[in-house]
């Protein structure tokens, strides 16, 4: 996690705080979540943040997002759930999965 967001690293760790890695596994990205990622390399890149953050909703937890990002929970989610996302994005872009265009 070297490249990391700083704000999904905060929430990770807060999950981890609270006892809560569960929510950790939901949304850490596997080998299935890059080939994913390759497979919508037509589309821009705000697309497939938009994929994958519709998929992360019911995976964030409300109440640590909203911590963490001092927002409403409702609102907490999807933030978190596109930063997220935009670390996948940033992932496979540093793995060659994808090429920026």
């Amino acid at each position: 996690m070297n490249n990391i967001d700083e704000i999904v690293a905060a929430y990770f760790r807060k999950l981890e705080e609270l006892g809560l890695g569960d929510w950790l596994d939901k949304v850490f990205p596997t080998w299935s979540t890059f080939r994913e990622i390759e497979s919508l390399s037509g589309e821009s890149g705000e697309a497939v943040v938009e994929h994958f953050a519709e998929k992360l909703r019911d995976k964030i937890h409300p109440e640590v997002a909203a911590e963490v990002l001092g927002a409403s929970p409702e609102a907490a989610v999807w933030l978190m759930a596109r930063r997220i996302a935009m670390w996948y994005l940033q992932l496979a872009l540093e793995m060659g999965v994808v090429r920026e265009r």
